[in-house]
């Protein structure tokens, strides 16, 4: 990563779109209300995003959520109420510390 890679939050994560649970997907699929919890080094940041029924969730290497309504393969949340920039500063600090893992929860609320 540089600098330059200010809307990326987290890298090398253990699981990808494709690996989503069936019902997750599903629910993602049909609109619900997706909530992000991240939390590193005791910090914590909530994001809340939408799912979409253009969404695959078939990439095998990545996830990505995103403000806009743009969807491909990597998509797991749109319209995002965060972007990497406005996370917690706290947080943000702790993730960029070598080192430091990063537990990423997806809860999905249906609609």
């Amino acid at each position: 990563m540089t600098r330059r890679g200010d809307c990326i939050l987290a890298v090398g994560a253990s699981t990808s779109a494709d690996e989503l649970s069936a019902e997750l997907k599903g629910l993602l699929r049909r609109g619900a209300r997706l909530v992000i919890t991240v939390e590193c080094a005791g910090i914590q940041d909530i994001v809340k995003a939408t799912g979409s029924k253009e969404m695959a969730l078939c990439d095998h290497t990545s996830m990505v959520v995103r403000r806009s309504s743009y969807v491909d393969e990597r998509t797991v949340g749109i319209l995002s109420d965060k972007a990497a920039k406005d996370i917690n500063r706290d947080l943000a600090r702790q993730l960029a510390k070598p080192g430091n893992s990063v537990s990423i929860r997806l809860d999905a609320i249906p609609i």
